[in-house]
């Protein structure tokens, strides 16, 4: 299968070849160079852009008085130490089905207000789709991301994924707060988070591991302890990156490299990620985010060569 997948997406990239030319920007060489070498690099160009300000508006709007998050969601008030012992020792990493039937989530029903909602179920993280919105899209798809992001895959891929998660103090590790690398993709596969937040290691600062995507080691697991990691990259060292960032920050990462999602000690943390893989027309998956045909007829022509056919809806 995996020669039928690998030739489906060559064919999917054909004239998608980056127009970018070495030489012609220091910035995205450099940060094209420091991807290469270590996963990892940190663009500030956008730090204290008055766009964040409206941006962080629309997201408490859509957050604290719309509730336009992803339901289902899980409810840690629900969880009982000896009942979900399963699911505790695989970091609840089901689906949302197995959730609801355990009577582990609460829905739009049981939420009448944005603070009823924290005190009664302590949601460790809040899930908002991206909006078909200007202000949006040009933030997920900023120019600079795209040539850095498309530079170093070596062809314009898509924008899968592109959503904002809202994270609060957790009792329970979920998936993602534990080390792990993506594994969507084997070749090419780069994510990009949005601190709409300043972010320090009580507010959930994001961990990655330079160079770890060269690295042979921790890859027979799907999950791996902070004791296991640090064996091998001592908290400190210069190696273990933790994003300790003020809000407009933009991490690109290759995140086939070791990370983990830190957990608030108090307040919380808005991140948006975008996710971009190699185009595959033959991909049966479903849309996970929508474009309406009026913007993305405003979008810029690089743009719209990141939004999948398939995510793009009438309207």
């Amino acid at each position: 299968m995996k020669p039928i997948k690998n030739l489906t997406e060559l064919v999917s990239r054909i004239g998608r070849n980056t127009s970018y030319r070495h030489g012609t920007n220091p910035s995205v060489d450099a940060a094209v160079s420091q991807l290469r070498d270590i996963g990892f690099v940190k663009l500030n160009h956008l730090v204290g852009s008055p766009v964040f300000d409206d941006m962080k508006a629309s997201l408490n709007q859509r957050i604290e008085k719309d509730f336009e998050f992803n339901l289902p969601c899980l409810a840690q008030t629900k969880i009982d130490n000896d009942r979900d012992q399963d699911l505790i020792a695989k970091n609840f990493l089901t689906s949302n089905d197995q959730l609801v039937e355990r009577n582990l989530t609460f829905c739009r029903d049981d939420v009448s207000s944005y603070d009823q909602m924290l005190a009664d179920f302590q949601p460790s993280s809040l899930t908002l789709p991206i909006l078909s919105d200007p202000m949006y899209y040009n933030l997920w798809l900023d120019p600079m991301v795209m040539e850095i992001v498309s530079s170093y895959i070596g062809f314009v891929p898509h924008m899968t994924e592109a959503y904002t998660r809202r994270n609060f103090p957790s009792s329970y590790k979920i998936m993602n707060h534990n080390w792990h690398r993506d594994t969507n993709h084997d070749k090419y596969l780069v994510k990009a988070f949005i601190f709409f937040t300043d972010c320090d290691i009580d507010t959930g600062a994001h961990h990655y591991i330079a160079g770890s995507i060269h690295d042979s080691r921790f890859r027979d697991k799907v999950y791996f302890t902070d004791q296991e990691i640090h064996s091998a990259w001592p908290y400190g060292s210069d190696d273990h990156i933790i994003s300790t960032v003020p809000a407009g920050t933009i991490i690109i990462e290759d995140t086939r490299g070791l990370h983990k999602a830190g957990i608030p000690n108090r307040d919380y943390r808005d991140l948006g990620f975008a996710i971009f893989m190699p185009p595959n027309i033959f991909r049966p998956s479903r849309p996970l985010y929508y474009i309406k045909q009026s913007s993305h007829y405003e979008m810029s022509a690089m743009q719209k060569a990141f939004i999948p056919n398939k995510n793009i809806i009438p309207g």
